[in-house]
């Protein structure tokens, strides 16, 4: 009951900013009505003479992803946080995020409550329809935004010239007031490029023309392609060139890639990593493919993590909450759970900004059409054996969403020791032998000044049972209020 309570009480809260909030009004008043409407089997519950122990878990779900609407509309609903937290490039992500945990708690309420009208109900949470409107709602939020920065120039001008004068007397960096005030023009320009970089647009991956490509270095040459750095339209990209033999049936191709792109749509996150399109190019003797992506300077998350071993703790749980949020996205995908396969530090890689992204899937139809042989490019036996989940190990077969919690979870290890556990240690027979190796190591790796959020976290997503380790939106949650409670300490 006092789990009811807390909800409740946050639910309220919420109500209250909404009314206060003097910027991003039309995503808080999306925000609101989505938690009204969650609202409904909430009190029906609260009426309830007994609770079962099983609700506990829904319930505490619920509770943190309140905690972080609260928190998302403290900070994006008052003009001085936005300000402040404007730079993290993370509000539309955040929102997103949010809804999608939503969503995930009104399947789950209806399940313990009879909600009339279930498919109304629902309607109100579809994903499709809700990122349609936030879109809109975003790009009016934004004018919004734009408009009172030009109405309050004037004003705030006053105090960047009081703020001048004073780094004027101890470095003398500004001769006048005309230089000033062009400064103060260079501070909303760059205010507004960063309000709309904050505002990722929809992906639209496409067929791209190969006079729109630039090949510049060479990062990597496999068997199957060649790695390019290379420019899209002014904006640095990864080309992933096919070697081979290839097709030269171009109508499979585009077939294929279609199919692949309405795929790849349903997984669209900052922390996926953002296909282009593919070029076709069979104007000379040998047909050229190649497929374009966003480019990540900082190569793999193993790389860099055993490049820099000072990396800010900060910086290591928000990795922490890159990584569960993409693989949060594969697994409450609205029409299917989606299974990576083979998690692991390798296959995430990090952008100028320290944005891990995670690549590697959705584009098996359209590589596959590109060459001749279907069987050209064998799965590999994979050799990381140690992100395994035990009963995966014991059983092929026995691999779900539960055994990629697991991954998950030795990835978090390394983010926080920098370390892969039992490096070159081979596979024993005795699996209990080795998972308790394991344990021993993970436990005594983890620095001591490791966050307590992220040392619960490799415990629980490690948990020898699969069905204690938790999902990945409730880790995706407990990190995001982790971060909040931070800021709010600031």
């Amino acid at each position: 009951m006092e789990l009811l309570k807390s909800i409740l009480k946050i639910a309220h809260n919420i109500y209250s900013l909404h009314e206060k909030a003097s910027c991003n009004k039309k995503q808080c008043n999306r925000l609101r009505k989505r938690i009204e409407l969650l609202m409904v089997p909430v009190e029906k519950l609260n009426k309830q003479a007994k609770m079962r122990k099983d609700h506990d878990d829904i319930l505490q779900e619920l509770l943190c992803t309140m905690s972080n609407a609260e928190s998302w509309i403290q900070k994006y609903s008052n003009r001085m946080w936005l300000l402040k937290f404007i730079k993290a490039n993370r509000i539309k992500e955040e929102f997103d995020l949010i809804n999608d945990r939503l969503r995930d708690a009104a399947e789950a309420l209806i399940m313990l409550t009879s909600v009339e009208h279930t498919q109304d109900f629902l309607k109100y949470f579809d994903e499709k329809e809700w990122k349609k409107q936030n879109i809109k709602a975003i790009e009016a939020d934004i004018n919004d935004i734009k408009e009172y920065l030009k109405g309050e120039m004037g004003s705030v001008a006053e105090n960047v010239v009081y703020v001048a004068d004073k780094v004027d007397s101890m470095s003398n960096k500004f001769d006048n007031m005309t230089t000033k005030m062009d400064r103060l023009e260079d501070l909303y320009k760059n205010l507004e490029a960063q309000l709309f970089s904050g505002i990722r647009m929809p992906w639209n991956p496409k067929i791209i023309q190969a006079a729109d490509l630039v090949q510049t270095e060479l990062l990597m040459e496999t068997r199957d392609c060649l790695l390019y750095r290379g420019d899209y339209h002014k904006s640095p990209v990864t080309i992933k060139v096919l070697k081979g033999e290839l097709s030269k049936d171009n109508e499979t191709v585009r077939r294929s890639f279609d199919s692949d792109c309405k795929t790849m749509k349903k997984f669209e996150c900052m922390n996926i990593l953002r296909l282009y399109g593919i070029c076709i190019d069979n104007s000379k003797s040998e047909p050229y493919y190649c497929m374009v992506t966003e480019f990540c300077e900082k190569g793999t998350l193993r790389e860099l993590l055993s490049s820099d071993k000072n990396l800010p703790w900060e910086q290591r749980i928000l990795m922490a909450l890159d990584a569960a949020r993409a693989l949060y996205r594969l697994h409450q995908s609205e029409h299917k759970t989606v299974l990576y396969g083979n998690l692991s530090s390798s296959k995430f890689l990090v952008d100028g900004n320290g944005c891990l992204k995670l690549y590697g899937f959705g584009l098996s139809k359209t590589e596959s059409s590109m060459r001749r042989s279907c069987n050209v490019k064998k799965r590999e036996k994979n050799t990381e054996w140690i992100y395994t989940a035990p009963e995966t190990l014991k059983d092929i077969n026995a691999y779900d969403k539960h055994s990629e919690i697991y991954s998950l979870g030795v990835v978090f290890y390394e983010i926080a020791s920098g370390n892969i556990p039992l490096q070159g240690l081979p596979v024993s027979e005795k699996l209990e032998e080795v998972y308790q190796l394991l344990s021993t190591e993970m436990e005594m790796g983890i620095p001591t000044d490791c966050p307590t959020i992220l040392q619960d976290l490799i415990k629980k997503t490690t948990d020898i049972n699969p069905k204690n380790r938790p999902s990945a939106g409730a880790v995706v949650d407990l990190l995001l209020n982790h971060l909040n409670k931070e800021a709010n300490h600031e």
